[in-house]
């Protein structure tokens, strides 16, 4: 899908208004002037509609955490977006806070993730599979298991995440009270590491 970075957006969305104004003062400029102002409108509402989460979901699958939360830095109203934009904004930044191991951001984002909406059970079955190995590294297994429990509710049909809930059922079994041992957790960034690749 070809996104606009959102710098060009913005040069755009200046040149277009700006010229449409300018196009306005020349004689019989008015009507031509909406050539201009009608693509930029249509720029600038698409901005606060979608958000900045498609140029931040490109970062991410690169790797470019700095990146992506930059690019989500970009959005000026979160809430003016789209049910499932907005979701889908909220779940970057989770899994942002996930890569740097802030648990406490990873489980506020993600639960605003479930709050808002996501796209697809697939994406909602994601956001479980993460606050479940964000339950489990704390040692809550109950928790954990009833993020999965959740997620094996859902309609859920890539092969990837269906695999992923397996595995960390495998690891809530090896769950010591304290929580993930090292070993376990490592395991865990491998699953996050395919679901990056999936987005």
């Amino acid at each position: 899908m070809f996104v606009i970075p959102v710098k060009t957006r913005f040069i755009l969305i200046a040149v277009l208004i700006i010229g449409g104004i300018l196009v306005s003062f020349l004689p019989y400029g008015l009507a031509y002037s909406w050539l201009l102002y009608i693509p930029g409108l249509v720029l600038l509402v698409g901005y606060f509609l979608l958000g900045t989460v498609g140029p931040a979901s490109k970062a991410l699958q690169m790797g470019d955490l700095e990146g992506a939360e930059k690019q989500l830095s970009y959005t000026w109203k979160p809430n003016w977006m789209l049910k499932w934009n907005r979701g889908t904004y909220h779940f970057l930044l989770g899994t942002i806070a996930v890569q740097r191991r802030d648990f406490e951001k990873t489980e506020l984002y993600m639960n605003k993730a479930l709050e808002v909406g996501l796209p697809s059970d697939d994406f909602t079955a994601q956001v479980y599979l993460v606050l479940a190995q964000v339950s489990a590294a704390k040692g809550k297994r109950t928790a954990a298991k009833n993020h999965i429990r959740s997620a094996k509710k859902l309609n859920i049909k890539q092969a990837e995440v269906i695999q992923g809930i397996k595995q960390i059922e495998q690891q809530l079994k090896m769950v010591p009270k304290g929580g993930m041992s090292q070993h376990q957790q490592m395991m865990g960034k491998g699953v996050r590491a395919k679901r990056r690749k999936m987005k």
